[in-house]
């Protein structure tokens, strides 16, 4: 079986995390990696929209400047704030929870 680049990322993940990919075998149910506190889903893709990469780098700009972790959260109108998305660097996300 080839050992294609997807593979590769969430064994790299899992290892940088403290957890272990979960392989393809039809009961995974979303979790690419098991942990015993996150269910973590890896996706990699060719791009990812440019809006996103310039409002997380204002931000972790910005946090940086003043010592601190940037986060930037998206919400869409309508939506419950407590369903917003929180995306951190995977940098500072290692930084924070010690890994």
């Amino acid at each position: 079986m080839s050992d294609r680049r997807w593979k590769r990322l969430e064994r790299e993940v899992a290892a940088k995390v403290g957890g272990q990919r979960v392989p393809v075998t039809g009961e995974r149910d979303g979790a690419d990696i098991t942990h015993p506190v996150f269910a973590y889903q890896v996706k990699s893709r060719r791009a990812l929209p440019a809006w996103l990469w310039t409002w997380l780098a204002g931000i972790t700009g910005t946090a940086t400047r003043q010592g601190k972790t940037g986060v930037l959260v998206l919400h869409q109108p309508g939506q419950e704030l407590d369903d917003a998305v929180v995306c951190v660097r995977f940098r500072d996300w290692q930084d924070l929870h010690g890994v």
